[in-house]
């Protein structure tokens, strides 16, 4: 069996920054998750507008957390921004899913496009912002 040699082998991306960028993403939406929550409490905002705000809330997370991600890795903001994009949609589509039994599967296209869209976005601008 032939042996592989693994001193050469790096990832396309920084773990450390990618972990980061999702606790990160993860805080923003919940910060504004809560803060939302008391406007639409204390207000008489229609809960029409709840659809909206979920989304400003998911995009908000997943552009910071990116942003986040891509400034401290310094580079590839591509992969940096799509991989928080995507591990936080998971995260939120599972907590989702976890607490609100049969509604975590409505509208999980769309949300899964507003996440590594502005992910990625976020990787980039990062990475743009970044010293290095």
């Amino acid at each position: 069996m032939p042996s592989v040699n693994m001193d050469n082998f790096e990832l396309p991306f920084n773990v450390g920054a990618v972990i980061r960028g999702i606790f990160f993403a993860l805080t923003i939406a919940l910060l504004l998750s809560i803060g939302t929550g008391l406007v639409y409490h204390l207000s008489s905002l229609s809960e029409k507008t709840l659809p909206l705000s979920a989304a400003i809330i998911l995009a908000s997370g997943a552009f910071g957390g990116s942003l986040t991600a891509g400034r401290q890795a310094g580079n590839k903001g591509l992969y940096h921004g799509l991989a928080v994009g995507l591990l936080f949609f998971i995260v939120v589509w599972a907590a989702a899913a976890l607490f609100i039994p049969g509604q975590a599967g409505l509208n999980i296209f769309y949300k899964l496009i507003i996440t590594l869209s502005c992910g990625t976005i976020g990787g980039v601008v990062g990475v743009g912002l970044s010293s290095g």
